[in-house]
């Protein structure tokens, strides 16, 4: 005696339709989360190398130019001109601060960088500068970059970190927007600055 299995239904193919569109979904936001941490340890390691970029480039570049100056911000994100960081979030070259330290003087004697107060008008007026008074608010003596939030020229605000794709926001406690990036800041000591023989001298 021989028994014949049921067919199956149309209502068990929609059960099986059913049950691959949870785990394809399941497995897609495995797939997504895991390129978006890899992405997080880039941009975690990136903010050093664009501070970093941006300090040696401006050690050796006329502060006196614009132009050059926005060259050394667009070559630290990795752009030949004004743009954003590859996978950076929105993070572009108006992110990168690049700012001026002076050796002043410090509390019992010892020597602080501070900003310098009164820029120089160019690289030979501050070499100058720097041979007449090494400890002046005009010398320029050291060249710091940090990556902060464009605004406020006196606040540097850590740099939210943003996700790819917005439902990517809940892999964060409290919002991605809660997590910074790190602070990076790259302090380097004043070279050239621009300075070549046939530089123009200015007042």
């Amino acid at each position: 005696m021989t028994t014949e299995l049921p067919e199956r239904g149309a209502h068990q193919r929609g059960v099986y339709l059913v049950e691959f569109a949870i785990l394809a979904a399941v497995f897609f936001l495995f797939v997504f989360a895991l390129l978006e941490l890899a992405r997080a340890v880039y941009l975690w390691n990136m903010v050093h190398e664009v501070t970093r970029r941006a300090a040696r480039a401006a050690a050796v570049s006329d502060f006196s130019s614009a132009s050059r100056m926005q060259g050394v911000r667009a070559q630290a994100v990795l752009r030949a001109a004004p743009g954003q960081l590859p996978l950076g979030g929105g993070i572009s070259d108006d992110y990168v601060r690049i700012d001026y330290l002076s050796l002043a003087d410090g509390a019992g004697g010892l020597p602080a960088s501070v900003p310098v107060t009164a820029m120089p008008a160019c690289p030979q007026r501050n070499r100058i500068n720097c041979l007449t008074d090494p400890h002046g608010a005009s010398c320029i003596r050291f060249v710091r970059a940090r990556l902060c939030l464009p605004g406020d020229a006196q606040l540097c605000d850590s740099v939210p970190y943003r996700p790819i794709l917005p439902m990517l926001q809940m892999m964060f406690p409290g919002g991605a927007q809660a997590i910074g990036l790190p602070v990076a800041s790259t302090v380097v000591v004043a070279e050239s600055l621009g300075q070549s023989d046939n530089s123009a001298f200015c007042p």
